[in-house]
């Protein structure tokens, strides 16, 4: 059979049955023949060896077969050939053209017609048939009787391999066809990841240039502190270590403040590890009130100092935080206000932000967060920053729900589990 272009190369021996029928059927064949040894036609002990030998070596086809590719096809001719040979000295040794085992030969039919091998098929049908036809009597000295007999045998091994091949050819196919589609959507389910990986990576160019516009103006103060101080030292004759100190304070500020932008810029890898959850909503905070202070918005955060830590990934949980902070200091209007709530609940960290903007539309509360969905395109929004909070979230084994609050402004509620996102299932 030909393989259509695009196909997977399957291998060479087809559907093998894995039933152990054969087994079965020869087992039953020599019981019968070890309790007919007392019958004149059964060669004795000569046809139980032949038996075993017959099934040693369908044992080891069973095995063999499904295992082959296509460069190994002619040892499963090879070994139907064999079988055939053997069973036709069963039949030599059991009668010959009145021995009952020539039923034998089904099995290698069988076997072939199950490789789905048109060629081994027709040579296996035209062996089995020729070996009944010495068998018999020579045809000068054939009957009514003989003639059906043969006929009998010969539609037997026709029609049992007929029907068996057109089987073995249809399952094949759909199993072809079954194999080509799982492949196809397993291409399109990577596609579909990757895709989604690098929009959640790579999208947030305008939170995060927004962001690092607050670090570099921010980080004005501690070198404003560093140069006044350097410059006091310069001229005082005797060192005063409070120049020092607040020297090595404003450094260790400013680095601190590069870290975490460049951390939430260049988080990638997914790092699970028991972490302080405050730490990272107080590192958001602080890379967002530049913004806050330049739209003269409060940020009113509620976090205990007793919040339990949580197997998270830091860097993206503080992402998560900022762009929830960006977006609702984005809505909420000069003079407002935005929560910050941050609570345990049972096993779980219940994070709320609640801005003073007009709220979500109704849509798309309904419709939940999607990529790309937003209400000020015009100002530059691209609608990614709740997506790529949802994500993070997700792969934390939590939720994100956004609703409205009852006095007005949008709300955002993401809640994570403290032990982690759960096991990944064993693989086979």
């Amino acid at each position: 059979m030909r393989r259509r272009a695009g196909e997977p190369d399957l291998p060479h021996t087809g559907n093998f049955a894995r039933g152990g029928y054969e087994t079965v059927f020869l087992v039953f064949m020599l019981a019968i023949a070890f309790f007919m040894r007392g019958n004149p036609r059964i060669v004795y002990p000569d046809i139980l060896h032949l038996f075993l030998l017959l099934m040693i070596s369908n044992l080891l086809f069973n095995w063999f077969a499904p295992r082959l590719g296509r460069r190994e096809a002619w040892l499963v001719e090879l070994v139907l050939l064999l079988n055939m040979l053997i069973i036709t000295g069963i039949v030599r040794f059991s009668g010959g053209s009145e021995s009952y085992f020539w039923v034998l030969y089904l099995l290698p039919l069988f076997a072939a017609a199950l490789a789905v091998k048109l060629f081994d098929v027709v040579s296996s049908l035209l062996f089995c048939s020729l070996a009944v036809i010495y068998f018999s009597k020579p045809l000068q000295a054939w009957d009514i009787t003989e003639a059906f007999g043969v006929t009998v045998k010969l539609s037997i091994f026709v029609l049992s391999a007929a029907v068996l091949y057109r089987t073995a050819l249809s399952k094949l196919r759909a199993d072809e066809h079954l194999l080509v589609k799982k492949m196809e959507a397993e291409r399109l389910a990577r596609e579909l990841s990757e895709s989604r990986t690098n929009l959640v990576m790579d999208s947030s160019a305008t939170e995060v240039g927004r962001m690092v516009s607050g670090v570099l103006h921010d980080l004005g103060n501690p070198l404003s502190v560093i140069m006044l101080s350097a410059e006091v030292m310069s001229v005082e004759e005797e060192r005063d270590q409070g120049n020092v100190d607040r020297i090595l304070r404003a450094a260790r500020y400013a680095k601190a403040m590069l870290s975490n932008a460049m951390g939430i810029v260049r988080g990638r890898e997914y790092v699970f590890e028991k972490s302080d959850f405050r730490d990272a909503a107080l590192k958001a905070l602080a890379l967002v009130d530049f913004q806050a202070r330049r739209k003269n918005v409060a940020i009113n955060p509620a976090i205990p100092e007793d919040l339990p830590g949580a197997v998270t990934s830091k860097v993206h949980i503080e992402r998560v935080f900022m762009n929830l902070l960006s977006n609702a200091l984005s809505f909420s209007p000069e003079g407002s206000s935005v929560v910050l709530r941050v609570e345990a609940a049972g096993q779980r960290i219940i994070s709320l932000v609640e801005d003073s903007g007009p709220g979500f539309p109704e849509e798309m509360i309904k419709k939940g967060v999607r990529a790309f969905t937003t209400t000020r395109k015009e100002q530059g929004g691209t609608g990614l920053g709740l997506f790529v909070a949802d994500e993070i979230v997700r792969r934390h084994g939590g939720e994100l729900f956004i609703s409205n609050a009852p006095g007005g402004g949008g709300r955002v509620i993401f809640e994570i589990p403290l032990s982690g996102p759960p096991a990944p299932p064993a693989k086979d």
